[in-house]
């Protein structure tokens, strides 16, 4: 598995050949995400409607043609005495309305002159883009935790897995010290049985390292390709330099302030509602009657042509726009008062993470510490055992000290980028 590269770069560097990815590097990665070309996606589309909205202004021209053929002319009754004087009262005559063949080409212009909502519907799809671009912004801090998290939890499970094998081989050792004083009769035979069962225990937690270890690279690929790669060359102290700096804005305050924004657009709209709209229409053209289908005839085409001025006012609005408007108001309201509270929250948190740091940050200095001291217990444990002046319990003691002090320690590292990442 690729995860064998790892734990060849900690323990014999000079054999490995390979891409190497940092920190810095799995960063960029984020662009390729699929989740953020679907929302890049998405805000284009959305500024694709806002373009569509803006070209909807310029007057519509096409052009306006058809061909009729009347199967049966349209007939309707008259008065007989409109076309003769001497029509006896109450007489109708049937009167042909239509020919058997009608045509019209032209071209038709309509133009929505002024429309109330119009300007406004484009700030709404303007403000749809920018929360298209919070969500992208979202995505993309959301994307750099996971995969920094991911990262920093291979580099942790590495060292862990590393610290496993040292300790089954120093272990390894420890079991033929005893077995030799054993057999020469220096030792009983319940310390050589306690070495071998430590032994044991110690290829539990290799084989336990080695799943954490291969459960961190699966993660890992969630975020990037690793088909490639072969180390990860960041350790934990350059992640935290990395991303020391690193500090996003409140997204969710941004969030409610687009809200307002777009509630007071809607308050606009309600009350523009009320304005009348105006549009012109008009065609210029001609017409084609006859009986016959003889469209090359100039004499049986007439001319049409029209100019069509409309005003539009809603008068119905003026008597429903009040418990509209009052609801628009209302959200508004709560929507200001939420951003409020999320504005003093966003004091307070800040205030709780640099705390939280700065007491992550010294607990890990402390542990570190402490593993050090740890690690000169053990080296001058593990000597005096070899002279025989010490039990193998406390050797046992020593190395389970180092182990949970490096334990401590690394977990204290991971939350500590988790802290700042949140």
């Amino acid at each position: 598995m690729r995860v064998f590269y790892y734990i060849v770069l900690i323990l014999i560097p000079c054999f490995v050949q390979g891409q190497s990815v940092s920190i810095e590097e799995l960063w960029k990665q984020e662009e390729q995400a699929i989740a953020h070309l679907q929302h890049s996606l998405e805000i284009r589309l959305k500024k694709e409607q806002l373009r569509e909205l803006k070209v909807n202004r310029i007057p519509v021209f096409y052009f306006d043609a058809n061909l009729q053929r009347n199967l049966i002319v349209p007939t309707t009754p008259v008065p007989a005495i409109a076309f003769d004087p001497n029509a006896t009262d109450g007489a109708i005559i049937p009167l042909k309305f239509a020919t058997k063949w009608s045509s019209k080409a032209g071209v038709q212009v309509e133009w929505d002159v002024f429309d109330p909502r119009q300007s406004l519907e484009e700030e709404r799809q303007s403000l749809n883009i920018r929360k298209a671009e919070l969500e992208r912004e979202q995505q993309q801090v959301d994307w750099r935790r996971g995969a920094t998290l991911a990262y920093a939890a291979v580099v942790l499970a590495t060292e862990q897995y590393a610290l496993a094998q040292a300790d089954s081989v120093t272990y390894w050792e420890i079991l033929e010290v005893a077995k030799a004083r054993y057999e020469e009769g220096r030792d009983n035979s319940f310390s050589y049985l306690i070495a071998q069962q430590e032994f044991e225990r110690k290829r539990i937690k290799l084989h336990e390292a080695w799943a954490v270890l291969c459960d961190a690279d699966l993660e890992m690929e969630k975020y990037m390709d690793l088909d490639s790669i072969k180390t990860l060359s960041s350790s934990v102290s350059d992640i935290l330099s990395f991303i020391d700096p690193y500090q996003t804005d409140n997204l969710n305050l941004i969030s409610l302030g687009l809200e307002m924004k777009n509630q007071e657009l809607e308050k606009r709209m309600v009350k523009r509602s009320l304005y009348p709209s105006f549009k012109a229409n008009a065609y210029l053209g001609e017409q084609y009657y006859s009986n016959q289908f003889r469209l090359d005839r100039g004499k049986e085409w007439y001319g049409s042509s029209y100019v069509s001025l409309s005003l539009r006012l809603p008068l119905s609005a003026f008597f429903t726009i009040e418990p509209t408007l009052k609801r628009v108001v209302a959200a508004y309201d709560i929507s200001m008062l939420k951003l409020r509270e999320e504005t003093n929250n966003d004091r307070v948190r800040m205030q709780q993470r640099e705390l939280k740091i700065s007491t992550a940050r010294s607990k890990l200095a402390s542990l570190k510490v402490i593993v050090g001291l740890t690690e000169k217990a053990r080296e001058q444990q593990h000597l005096i055992y070899k002279e025989g002046r010490l039990l193998l319990s406390d050797l046992n003691q020593s190395i389970s000290q180092v182990n949970e002090a490096k334990r401590d320690e690394w977990q204290a590292s991971y939350d500590l980028i988790r802290i700042i990442l949140d």
